[in-house]
C-alpha cells in the first residue's frame, strides 16, 4: 500500500508497529512445521525466525510446545524491545526462502507504517495549557472568539428569555433583531458554551455584566417555567438595585401578566397598526451618549438672554441686540476673530477708537446687566422676606406676659440676694 504516490520505507518502523491482523497471517503461515529447509539450512518454519533472532535453548524448549509459537516470538520481541524493523523481518524470510510470507504481508505493512507515522506525529504535537483566569471569563463562543483575537469578552444589546414552545416566534425575532437592526442577541441555548458548571450563575453573570436588557417573550408557556420566572425576579431586583430600565417585555401570546410585569410597560405583538419592531429596536437600543455640556451651556445662556431682554426697557434693547450678533459671529468664526484682533494690532489710531467705542459699549452692557440682575435679586429678597413675615404669627395676638405683683417681685428679689450673699461666703471660707 502506497501514502499517496509515496511507498513508506519500512526500514524506519519497527515490528512491534504490525497491528494483530498483520500478526496473526504471519503466524498462520509460519507456525506448521516444514520438513524441507531452506538452501542455507534455515528450517522454513518458526524455529527458522528464532534462530535469526538467537533465542536461547531453553526458550526453544518451550515454543515447542507452545500452541501459537509465531506469535509468542513477537510478543517477547516488544516486551524486550528488541529494534527488529519490518525491513528486517522481510530480509529474514529471505534468508528462510519464505517469498511468499513477503509477498502477502507487503500492502500489510504498508498500511501499518503508514498508521504508525500518523500516531509518532500525533504524538509529537501537544495541546496548548489551559489559562485559567481566560477559561473563568469564557461563557458564551463569542468569548472563545474574541479572546483568541486578542479582544475583550463579548457584550450584548440583550438576553433573550423564552419558553421552548415559542421557537418559532423566536427565530423570527432573531431574524429582525440581528439581521434587520444589527442587534447582538445572546441566547442560553445557542450561545453558552458546553460544559459551565452552575448554568443558572452564568446566565445571572451574562444579565448583570454583560447584556445591557432582558428581553422577554411573555405567553402562557413562558410562565409555567421555573426557571425563567426565578431570572425575571433577579433581573427586577438588578433593575431596582441599579436604577436601570432592565427589562423589556414582548406579549406574543394573551395570558395573566405577573406581578412583577403588571407595573412595566411592555410591547403587545398582537395589536393591530403598531409597529411592533421599529419600536422593539429602540427599546432595546441603548444611547451612545448625550448633548455635550456646552451646547446644554448655549441653550441657557439664550434662554437667559431672551428672558433678560424681555423684561429691559425699551433703550437698553438695541444695545442687548447688537451684543449678541457680536457674541454670534466671534463664536462660529473664531479664526477670523484672531485674524481680526491682530490686523487691529497694527491698524491705525482710528481704528483703535472704534475698537475702544465697541469695547465700551460691551462694558456698558455688561455693567446695565449686572446691575438689572441684582436689582432683580433683591426684589426677589424682598419679596420672600415680605411673604416668610406674612406667615409670620403677629405680635400683636400673642399673650402678653403675667407679671408679678411688686410686692411678690420684692420678695423673691431679697430672697435671690440672700443666696447670692451665701455663696459667696462659701466660697472666701
Amino acid at each position: 500500500m502506497r501514502r499517496g504516490n509515496i511507498t513508506m520505507d519500512l526500514s524506519t518502523v519497527p515490528l512491534v508497529a504490525a497491528t494483530a491482523a498483520s500478526r496473526q497471517v504471519i503466524a498462520t503461515m509460519l507456525n506448521p512445521m516444514k520438513v524441507l529447509p531452506s538452501d542455507n539450512g534455515l528450517p522454513r518454519d518458526w524455529r527458522g525466525l528464532a534462530h535469526q533472532l538467537e533465542l536461547s535453548t531453553e526458550l526453544m524448549s518451550l515454543l515447542t510446545s507452545h500452541s501459537d509459537p509465531t506469535i509468542h516470538i513477537l510478543t517477547l520481541l516488544e516486551k524486550n524491545q528488541k529494534d527488529i524493523t519490518m525491513k528486517n523481518f522481510q530480509a529474514m524470510m529471505e534468508q528462510m526462502d519464505r517469498w511468499d510470507i513477503i509477498d502477502d504481508t507487503e500492502a500489510l505493512f504498508q498500511s501499518d507504517a503508514e498508521r504508525y507515522l500518523e500516531h509518532q506525529q500525533r504524538a509529537q504535537m501537544s495541546a496548548e495549557p489551559i489559562d485559567e483566569c481566560a477559561d473563568q471569563k469564557i461563557l458564551t463562543f463569542g468569548d472563545i472568539h474574541r479572546l483568541n483575537q486578542g479582544l475583550e469578552t463579548q457584550y450584548y444589546d440583550a438576553f433573550l428569555l423564552y419558553a421552548e414552545e415559542d421557537i418559532d416566534f423566536v427565530n423570527e425575532m432573531i431574524e429582525k433583531l440581528e439581521t434587520q437592526f444589527k442587534l447582538k442577541l445572546c441566547l442560553k441555548d445557542r450561545d453558552l458554551v458546553v460544559g459551565i458548571e452552575f448554568e443558572h450563575e452564568a446566565i445571572m453573570k451574562l444579565i448583570s455584566e454583560r447584556c445591557n436588557r432582558l428581553l422577554i417573550i411573555v405567553s402562557p408557556n413562558f410562565l409555567k417555567s421555573s426557571a425563567n420566572k426565578f431570572f425575571l425576579n433577579y433581573t427586577q431586583a438588578l433593575s431596582i438595585e441599579k436604577r436601570q430600565r432592565k427589562i423589556i417585555p414582548c406579549i406574543y401570546k394573551r395570558c395573566e401578566l405577573p406581578f412583577q410585569l403588571k407595573y412595566i410597560s411592555n410591547l403587545d405583538y398582537n395589536l393591530k397598526g403598531l409597529d411592533f419592531w421599529g419600536k422593539l429596536h429602540n427599546s432595546i437600543q441603548a444611547p451612545n451618549s448625550f448633548g455635550t455640556s456646552s451646547s446644554i451651556q448655549e441653550g441657557n445662556n439664550l434662554q437667559e438672554s431672551t428672558e433678560i431682554k424681555k423684561t429691559l426697557p425699551d433703550k437698553y434693547k438695541d444695545i442687548v441686540h447688537i451684543t449678541q450678533k457680536t457674541n454670534e459671529k466671534t463664536s462660529k468664526y473664531p479664526q477670523e476673530n484672531e485674524s481680526c484682533e491682530s490686523i487691529m494690532k497694527a491698524s491705525d489710531t482710528k481704528t483703535l477708537n472704534v475698537s475702544s467705542k465697541k469695547n465700551k459699549t460691551l462694558s456698558r452692557w455688561e455693567k446695565i446687566t449686572s446691575n438689572w440682575k441684582t436689582k432683580q435679586s433683591k426684589e426677589n429678597d424682598q419679596l420672600t422676606t415680605e411673604t416668610i413675615v406674612q406667615n409670620l404669627p403677629s405680635l400683636d395676638n400673642l399673650d402678653s406676659l403675667n407679671l408679678s405683683s411688686p410686692h411678690e417681685y420684692k420678695k423673691k428679689k431679697k430672697k435671690l440676694f440672700s443666696n447670692f450673699t451665701k455663696k459667696r461666703i462659701a466660697l472666701k471660707t
